[in-house]
């Protein structure tokens, strides 16, 4: 047997588990309970253990696959880096494998065994924060990241500025004099996603209180990532008697929800109520919609070109890519 640290026997053996269980936590961990999961991953721990084939340069020994870490709930702005992914990669051709991560266990499963298999040559995670611990792991492993919306210290990243998209909102309104102003935010993330509907209220909020036309309570509505409960949402603070003149949304989808509200009580857009989303997807052309840009399939683009360069060249610095945004100004607005 080899020594401890070199060998999956001595990992099964520490984790009292077979070794096709320890092969099956690292391929598909998904399929291995929790409790199991977290002995076969504090044996990995405690002896280095680093799989057969996983040392040495990778660059050298590419196996042609991209994984993409995302959260597993629907959203535009989601597909939208995607596409922008996937025409590098067929251009450098490799292939996209997604991780959908619907609860904090999937998502602690998937750093934990993702770095330490051979079937990726590096690996985007979007949306979803890495802890510490996790990183340092992954980065040991040698498997190459890059994150999109949250800033690694190991990792190079892919960012929006959030608040300043909120900033921006705010300032038109007041520029427009749609005044008062309210917010529809997103009433709850998954445990395992990122909150940028909080940073951007945040910019909007305090950019409006400096105009000296802070955001009332009562004109910030939340609803979650649903055209039809932003709907709801929006109505209840539209039909108030003193409702706001101006709507900045975190989402399209969200300002979508507004425009269906505001079309269920006859109110004319822009004359009554002016609206403002934020992504700039698809749908918001259609819409007629004006919305802060982010550059969606930029950032996706972004995100795969400086991940192959990284795996190409492994001594390549760590870059913090910060991405334009701007407003699209359009009829609702």
């Amino acid at each position: 047997m080899s020594e401890a640290g070199s060998s999956i026997y001595a990992v099964a053996e520490a984790a009292e588990v077979s070794i096709s269980t320890v092969s099956r936590w690292l391929n598909t961990p998904d399929k291995v309970g929790a409790d199991t999961g977290a002995r076969i991953k504090a044996a990995i721990d405690r002896l280095g253990y680093i799989p057969h084939g996983n040392t040495g340069p990778r660059s050298g020994r590419t196996v042609g696959r991209i994984g993409v870490l995302i959260p597993f709930f629907y959203s535009p702005s989601f597909v939208a880096r995607l596409q922008g992914m996937t025409g590098v990669l067929h251009r450098e051709n490799f292939e996209l494998v997604l991780f959908t991560v619907d609860t904090p266990e999937r998502l602690n499963a998937y750093l934990n065994s993702i770095p330490l298999t051979k079937r990726l040559d590096g690996l985007v995670v979007m949306s979803m924060a890495i802890p510490e611990s996790d990183a340092a792991r992954i980065e040991a492993a040698g498997l190459k990241v890059v994150t999109i919306e949250y800033a690694c210290p190991r990792f190079s990243c892919v960012e929006a500025d959030n608040m300043g998209g909120g900033e921006l909102a705010a300032k038109l309104f007041v520029r427009k004099g749609y005044l008062p102003a309210g917010f529809m935010g997103e009433r709850r993330t998954p445990p395992y996603s990122l909150e940028p509907s909080r940073q951007r209220f945040k910019g909007f909020s305090r950019a409006m209180a400096e105009s000296g036309s802070p955001v009332r309570p009562e004109h910030v509505a939340l609803s979650d990532l649903s055209v039809e409960d932003a709907r709801q949402s929006a109505r209840a603070m539209l039909s108030l008697p003193d409702r706001p003149r101006a709507v900045f949304a975190m989402s399209d989808i969200h300002a979508i929800g507004v425009l269906r509200a505001a079309a269920d009580l006859g109110l004319r857009v822009p004359e009554d109520l002016a609206v403002m989303g934020f992504d700039d997807i698809e749908a918001a052309s259609y819409m007629n919609l004006s919305t802060v840009s982010q550059s969606l399939q930029e950032s996706g683009r972004l995100a795969a070109e400086t991940l192959i360069a990284k795996i190409r060249e492994p001594q390549r610095a760590r870059q913090s890519i910060q991405l334009a945004i701007g407003i699209v100004e359009r009829g609702t607005t």
